[in-house]
């Protein structure tokens, strides 16, 4: 009885050590393999280019095509009810206050109502300079892969996607600033 449950033991350890090593062969083989399967999903890597943002500004103004063309753009999709996207803001604000201006920041409010945004940002400090828009139905995060709050996208000056952070947590700051200095040749 003894000598039978160690084999059984002995064959599932087996097993489970050759499945390890077709996981970790698979895994290897996938390092070589384009960083997305075709058809899985839509939503940008980093090296693509930045899709385009159909998005209005609070007054209702379309946000002009090619917002984040010409110059190093943080794209920081929001929401006014996340606490940590206010954190966020924060960071984003001593991020622009410390690289100065060649730092544009998009600020994208999603599936929230224009109203509740504005009494948001009546009392919420911004960077300077951020633009906000909205993005109503959430298309706009849909397309650009936003699957949790914040989700900031480092855009560099010919619109290619350098760096993704998803969520807000210690070292955003840090982490942010590190990105984007050699991203402006600092």
């Amino acid at each position: 009885m003894l000598a039978t449950r160690f084999a059984t033991l002995a064959r599932r350890r087996a097993i489970a050590f050759a499945a390890g090593g077709l996981v970790a062969a698979s895994v290897a083989v996938a390092g070589a393999m384009p960083a997305r399967v075709a058809g899985a999903s839509d939503a940008p890597v980093i090296g693509d280019v930045a899709p385009p943002i159909a998005a209005e500004t609070l007054d209702g103004a379309a946000l002009p095509a090619g917002a984040t063309a010409g110059g190093v753009t943080v794209v920081d999709f929001f929401a006014t009810w996340c606490r940590p996207c206010h954190r966020a803001l924060a960071d984003l604000t001593a991020i622009r206050g410390s690289l100065g201006p060649r730092v544009r920041i998009l600020l994208i409010d999603v599936e929230e109502d224009p109203a509740r945004v504005r009494r948001f940002l009546a009392t919420t400090p911004l960077p300077d300079g951020a633009q906000v828009v909205l993005d109503p139905s959430g298309a706009v995060a849909r397309r650009w892969g936003q699957d949790r709050f914040p989700t900031t996208f480092l855009v560099d000056d010919k619109s290619v996607i350098r760096h993704i952070n998803r969520g807000w947590g210690a070292g955003y700051r840090d982490r942010l600033s590190r990105w984007l200095r050699p991203m402006l040749g600092q």
